[in-house]
């Protein structure tokens, strides 16, 4: 992974096992100073790595870490 999408992945993952759900798209851009579009990119290629599955229902997306 680099850079980016291991922060994101870090915090993320983080944050699920603290809280029992993960941040959103613009919470975690806010807390890591980053773009929503950078932190949308780097949530594609954890889905591309098989890091993470994302559930797609109305209104709302569901990220489960596979590890």
């Amino acid at each position: 992974m680099d850079h980016i999408t291991s922060k994101v992945y870090n915090h993320m993952k983080s944050l699920s096992d603290q809280n029992g759900f993960t941040p959103t798209v613009r919470q975690t851009a806010d807390c890591l100073n980053l773009k929503a579009s950078e932190v949308e990119c780097a949530i594609n290629k954890m889905q591309q790595l098989g890091k993470i599955v994302v559930t797609e229902i109305p209104a709302k997306s569901i990220i489960e870490f596979v590890d």
